[in-house]
């Protein structure tokens, strides 16, 4: 096994700079590739564990053929779709399409608001189009205030069912390989309904990702004390779209089959692919514990949470049209 100790080249406020922004293959200065390595920070602490072709090959074509249409199009990523201009083509195609004739920028430059002709700044926040999704289950937030399974996996039970074997075989290298921060998310798992866990897993969520080179960020809303979980599958041939530290100028070229464990909460972000042929596909998938996961409780209590919830809204609205 290739055995790195990696050396700050950034520190934390360059790195943060970077923020938003598209890596090259400049970025980075090594690169772990076709064999099993791990990396390690200078305190000693994992930043990469890379296992090479640790998936049965026919698993993985399951979970390719069942999983690359999630990732459809979305503008719901943030600071990962990168920094957002004005003159951007895909923003005026946005602006045409929904009659806008501005934007103002939210969050820095990596979300914006329409502006239509009437002057009226939409208060829905976007992000850069992507094509990505989730698949899995969701904790509750505000706007949503209940557990939940992925509109995927509501519309596509089988296909969602036909990845489950590759994710699987995911967490059986999670558990071998960073075996503390492992036992760390098996234990909020084990705290989880079982309704609300990947069956056989730890993993309570995945976003899948598509032909896309992400902008520097850090993951969010993932166990902090769990680690990130990555693997990829392709159709087509296609260089490039190495995952990159940038603080620590190391990249992992994450092929088929291949698992990725890394320290997801440092700042990274792809490297540009680079097509050899007309028709390249890559699909990714980070899977991971969601950290509020633990409250939920089973799927028949959340419906009823639900229900409950939506019941006091419409006594609500009731109530206020009456006063």
């Amino acid at each position: 096994m290739r055995r790195i100790q990696a050396e700050e080249a950034l520190t934390d406020k360059e790195a943060k700079a970077l923020a938003g922004t598209l890596l090259t293959d400049d970025h980075y200065d090594t690169l772990i590739s076709g064999e099993d390595a791990e990396v390690l920070k200078p305190d000693g602490s994992p930043l990469i564990q890379f296992r090479h072709k640790a998936l049965t090959p026919s698993k993985c074509s399951a979970a390719y053929r069942g999983l690359r249409k999630a990732a459809a199009e979305s503008d719901n990523r943030g600071i990962a779709a990168g920094l957002i201009e004005k003159d951007d083509p895909a923003i005026l195609q946005v602006m045409e399409q929904e009659g806008a004739t501005d934007i103002v920028y939210a969050a820095g430059k990596t979300r914006y608001r329409l502006v239509t002709a009437t002057g009226y700044v939409s208060n829905t926040q976007r992000a850069k189009r992507v094509r990505s999704g989730i698949v899995g289950f969701f904790d509750r937030n505000p706007r949503l205030p209940y557990c939940r399974m992925t509109a995927f996996n509501m519309r596509e039970p089988e296909k969602f069912a036909s990845a489950v074997p590759a994710i699987q075989e995911c967490d059986k290298v999670f558990a071998a390989t960073v075996p503390d921060r492992y036992a760390f998310q098996k234990e909020f798992a084990e705290r989880t309904s079982p309704d609300f866990l990947i069956p056989g897993t730890s993993f309570t969520t995945v976003t899948v990702n598509r032909n896309w080179q992400t902008a520097v960020h850090k993951d969010a809303g993932d166990l902090k004390g769990g680690f990130g979980c990555m693997t990829a599958f392709s159709a087509g041939h296609y260089e490039g779209c190495h995952l990159v530290f940038p603080k620590y100028r190391v990249a992992v070229n994450i092929r088929s089959g291949d698992v990725c464990l890394a320290d997801v909460h440092e700042w990274h972000g792809n490297s540009p692919i680079r097509r050899n042929t007309k028709a390249y596909d890559r699909v990714s998938l980070v899977l991971y514990y969601r950290e509020r996961m633990a409250e939920c409780g089973s799927a028949a209590e959340e419906l009823s949470r639900a229900k409950n919830l939506e019941r006091n809204r419409l006594f609500a609205e009731v109530e206020n049209a009456t006063d």
